[in-house]
């Protein structure tokens, strides 16, 4: 069975899940690869009024997380989406994906948006087979990053 939680996203689950995030991009991006706030952002980000932290359980198993921010204008921005391997290619990201626009409409948010980046190609084919657009590019740690927009 499928259940997505609304979380503290310093919940065991979501801090489990987060782990094994930045172990990934460690993995891919080298391991002096730093936890950078303006990238991943902290905890309290996803705290506050029009944020919202998930995590997708599989058969009472924590397999994927995801949080959304406000921005100032009517934007907010998904941060920390991540599906743990053994998940992987079962719609989970896609589902999770789904609520958390579905927060930031019903929050009266026009646009989402998001960075990742290109040690991560299989985000950036989920995204773009969601409707994101690529949006602007730059790089960090000598990896091309990008940032992404989907009207919603």
């Amino acid at each position: 069975m499928i259940e997505v939680r609304h979380e503290p996203p310093d919940s065991p689950a979501a801090t489990a899940l987060f782990d094994e995030y930045m172990d990934l991009v460690r993995e891919r991006a080298g391991r002096d690869m730093r936890d950078a706030e303006h990238i991943f952002a902290t905890t309290e980000a996803f705290d506050g009024p029009g944020s919202a932290w998930l995590v997708l359980y599989d058969d009472g198993r924590p397999v994927a997380c995801g949080g959304l921010r406000p921005l100032a204008d009517e934007t907010g921005e998904i941060k920390r989406m991540f599906v743990s391997a053994a998940a992987r290619r079962r719609g989970h990201a896609r589902r999770l994906l789904g609520e958390l626009e579905g927060i930031a409409r019903d929050a009266g948010k026009r646009r989402i948006r998001l960075l990742t980046t290109e040690l991560l190609p299989e985000a950036i084919a989920l995204y773009e087979s969601c409707g994101y657009t690529i949006v602007s590019s730059h790089i960090e740690d000598g990896h091309t990053d990008y940032w992404l927009e989907k009207d919603l």
